[in-house]
C-alpha cells in the first residue's frame, strides 16, 4: 500500500506500506511495541488520539471491496492505539447517500467524527452523492479537528489523481488533515 499524508507540517509525504514493510514497522509507543502504519503517527492529531478512549469514524464506500478497505484501515488504526481505545465506526454505502434523509444522518455522524474515510474505486470524479454528503457534513463540522482519509484502488488499475486533488483541496480549505492510501500491485 502507499500512504500519503498532507498537512501543514509535511505536505505530500509518501511512504510505501506493502505488507512486508508493514510487518517490519514496529515502533515503541507508550512502552508498548506495535505493528504500526507509520503515516498515522505523522498526523498532527496522533498525540491526542493516543490519549482518547474512543475514536469516532465515519466512512463512505462504493461496494463490498471498498467497504472492506475502510474496515481494514480501521483495524490498522485500532492496532496502533491503546487497546482500551474503542473505534466507533459507521460505514455508509454510496447508494444509501442518494436518499436525502439517510445522507443527512450520515452527514451528522461525519460532523461528529474524528476520522472521515472515503473509500472509492478509480474514476474521474467522486460520485455526486459523496460530494453532496461532504458538503453537508462540512457545514456542520464546526471547529472539530478531523482527519480526511482517501482510500483508493491499486495504482496499476488507474489513476485517482483528480479525486485526490479534489479531496486535498477540500481538506486544505476546511483545515482538515489529509491522508491518502492506494494499494500496491501484488508481487508475482
Amino acid at each position: 500500500m502507499r500512504a500519503r499524508l498532507s498537512g501543514a507540517e509535511e505536505p505530500g509525504l509518501q511512504i510505501p506500506l506493502d505488507p512486508l514493510r508493514r510487518l517490519e514497522q514496529r515502533v515503541a509507543c507508550n512502552s508498548r511495541t506495535l505493528c504500526m502504519d507509520a503515516t498515522l503517527t505523522k498526523l498532527r492529531v496522533w498525540p491526542t488520539w493516543q490519549k482518547l478512549k474512543r475514536i469516532v469514524v465515519s466512512a463512505a464506500h462504493e461496494d463490498f471491496a471498498t467497504g472492506a478497505r475502510a474496515e481494514e484501515f480501521c483495524q490498522t488504526l485500532a492496532k496502533c492505539l491503546d487497546r482500551n481505545c474503542e473505534i466507533a465506526k459507521e460505514l455508509w454505502p454510496v447508494t444509501e447517500l442518494r436518499t436525502p434523509k439517510l445522507r443527512a444522518i450520515a452527514a451528522g455522524e461525519a460532523a461528529a467524527a474524528d476520522l472521515v474515510i472515503i473509500s472509492v474505486h478509480h474514476a474521474e470524479a467522486l460520485p455526486a452523492e459523496v460530494k453532496s454528503w461532504m458538503d453537508l457534513w462540512l457545514k456542520h463540522k464546526g471547529r472539530r479537528t478531523t482527519v480526511l482519509a482517501a482510500l483508493f484502488d491499486p495504482l496499476y488499475l488507474g489513476s485517482s489523481s483528480s479525486m485526490q486533488a479534489y479531496l486535498q483541496g477540500v481538506a486544505g480549505k476546511e483545515h482538515l488533515e489529509f491522508l491518502v492510501r492506494s494499494e500496491e500491485k501484488p508481487e508475482d
